[in-house]
């Protein structure tokens, strides 16, 4: 099944935790769509997010984002997952850094 890579501009409002209920959410709901959200990044700074989804196609991770909370990304690629890996460090959630219930992360992306 190929994966995707998914942008979302991020209004000022929304934060690092906000990105990973966001998250949670789609982890709920994915099998209801063929997907499998793997991972995602947060740079709060840039204010952008992106998701790493094994999905059937682009339209599956639409509408599993709408359902899930509504902030359907601005951009949707397919991508390899060891170009991914090789860039940004990780295809899958990292183990929780914190003992809390959500699993916050907020990554500086590539660039100054």
């Amino acid at each position: 099944m190929p994966i995707y890579m998914d942008r979302h501009d991020i209004p000022e409002e929304i934060t690092a935790v906000h990105v990973a209920q966001m998250h949670r959410e789609d982890l709920k709901i994915e099998h209801l769509y063929g997907c499998k959200g793997m991972t995602y990044w947060c740079d709060e700074k840039r204010r952008t997010a992106f998701c790493l989804i094994q999905a059937p196609n682009k339209k599956a991770i639409q509408d599993m984002h709408n359902h899930a909370h509504g902030e359907v990304p601005h951009r949707i690629i397919e991508v390899e997952a060891s170009i991914v890996e090789s860039f940004l460090g990780r295809i899958e959630d990292p183990e929780k850094s914190q003992k809390t219930e959500l699993n916050i992360i907020n990554d500086r992306l590539l660039g100054p």
